[in-house]
C-alpha cells in the first residue's frame, strides 16, 4: 500500500543513545515505513550525560569517552527517582512546531516512554494540532512504583491518562528476553489503553528495536491500519 501524500513520523531514542544511533538501530522499521510514503524524523534529546549521571557504572575510561565522542551521552531526562521531564517536553513541542504536524510517532525505552506521554497529552503540549494516527512504542514503560504492586506513582499519574476520546492506535512492542524493561511493565503501559486501540506484538530478543521482517510487517499492518480511519 503506498499513501498518497507523505506521513510524517517523529523517533525518539532511547537512554544513552542520540538520533544518529536510533536512526541506524531502527533501520528495519524506517525503511518499512518510507516504502509506505512515510518520512521519519529523528530527534535529539536535551539532556547531556556524564559518567556520574548513569544507573550503572562504566570503569573503562575508554570507553565512556568512546561514547561522549560519539555523542550518544543523551537522554530525555535523567535516570533518577524523581523524574523531571519538562526539558524533554519543551523539546519534542519546539520540533513539533517547526518539523511538525506529524502524523505518527515512535519510541524506544525512554523514548517510547516519552513517545507515550506525548500521544496522551498532544493536545494540551500544541494545541491545535491532530491526535496521532499511531504511536509505536518499543520497550515502553509507565512511571510506576518499584515494589509488587507497581502503580503509576501520584505525581506523573495524569501523563499517562489516555483521554476518553483518543483515537490514536497504539502498538506496543516488547522483547520476551528483556531485562532492562521487562515485558511485563511494557504489558501494564499497554493495559491502560482500551482494546480498539491498541495492538501488542511480542518478539523472541531483549532490549532493543527489532528488525526482523515478520515483526516490522505487522507493526506495518497496524499502521496502515490506522492510516483507513
Amino acid at each position: 500500500m503506498s499513501l498518497s501524500r507523505p506521513l510524517k513520523v517523529l523517533c525518539l531514542h532511547g537512554f544513552l543513545q542520540n538520533s544518529k544511533i536510533f536512526y541506524e538501530k531502527a533501520s528495519g522499521i524506517r525503511k518499512a515505513l518510507k516504502k509506505i510514503n512515510a518520512e521519519t524524523f529523528f530527534l535529539d534529546g536535551p539532556t547531556i550525560l556524564e559518567k556520574k549521571d548513569l544507573p550503572f557504572e562504566i570503569d573503562d575510561e575508554n570507553k565512556w569517552k568512546e561514547i561522549v565522542d560519539s555523542g550518544i551521552n543523551r537522554a530525555w531526562w535523567y535516570h533518577v527517582e524523581d523524574l523531571n521531564i519538562e526539558n524533554a517536553l519543551t523539546a519534542v513541542k519546539e520540533c513539533i512546531l517547526k518539523e511538525g504536524p506529524f502524523d505518527g510517532i515512535l519510541g524506544f525505552s525512554q523514548g517510547a516512554a516519552l513517545a507515550a506521554i506525548v500521544t496522551n497529552n498532544i493536545s494540551t503540549l500544541v494545541p491545535g494540532h491532530q491526535q496521532f494516527k499511531f504511536s509505536i512504542l518499543f520497550s515502553a514503560y509507565a512511571f510506576t512504583t518499584t515494589d509488587e504492586s507497581a502503580v503509576l506513582k501520584e505525581k506523573y499519574a495524569h501523563l499517562f491518562k489516555v483521554p476518553n476520546d483518543l483515537e490514536t492506535l497504539t502498538i506496543h512492542v516488547y522483547g520476551s528476553s528483556d531485562t532492562h524493561v521487562p515485558k511485563e511493565r511494557s504489558l501494564l503501559l499497554a493495559s491502560y489503553y482500551p482494546e480498539n486501540i491498541k495492538k501488542t506484538i511480542e518478539h523472541e530478543g531483549g532490549h532493543f528495536v527489532p528488525n526482523k521482517k515478520p515483526i516490522i510487517s505487522k507493526i506495518i499492518e497496524y499502521v496502515e491500519t490506522s492510516l483507513k480511519n
